[in-house]
């Protein structure tokens, strides 16, 4: 008799999310009109302006899946182990960090790899995920103990 929890590995295939997106692009839009109204030298105000623009520009092309390095998929196969895969077609390894966020509208799971210093987030909203998928995702998480879901 197998050990296994879980006879099959769980695929996330992840599509852009509309309201990601738009969300980020209103923080940004916002932080750059409010610039304006701080009293500034125009040095900094350019500087700052420059550092919003490319934070935007990074930021929605990676949510949007348009970098080689933006998140497409998630396998999480039946040895407990995460598998990252990425829009260039690379699949890496990863853990499961503990300060995850599970909840029945959205969830933030953090990811550990090998090799690098800052965990990878991805953000799962209902419009970018398949809802069985999404919900057989919180079942197994709650199951295995990985974290501790928040009612809404």
């Amino acid at each position: 008799m197998s050990s296994k929890k879980y006879a099959a590995p769980l695929h996330l295939d992840i599509l852009p999310s509309r309201y990601l997106l738009i969300l980020l692009f209103c923080l940004h839009f916002f932080s750059f009109v409010l610039l304006f109204f701080m009293p500034i030298p125009t040095i900094y105000l350019f500087f700052s302006i420059a550092l919003i623009l490319l934070s935007a520009i990074y930021t929605l092309m990676y949510q949007a899946n348009i970098l080689p390095k933006s998140i497409v998929g998630l396998i999480w196969d039946i040895d407990d182990d995460w598998f990252i895969l990425q829009k260039n077609g690379e699949k890496k390894s990863a853990t499961l960090d503990g300060n995850s966020f599970i909840h029945p509208f959205f969830s933030i799971l953090n990811f550990k790899q090998d090799g690098r210093v800052l965990t990878r987030s991805v953000i799962l909203l209902k419009d970018n995920i398949n809802q069985n998928v999404f919900r057989r995702l919180r079942v197994r998480l709650k199951v295995t103990g990985v974290h501790k879901e928040t009612d809404g």
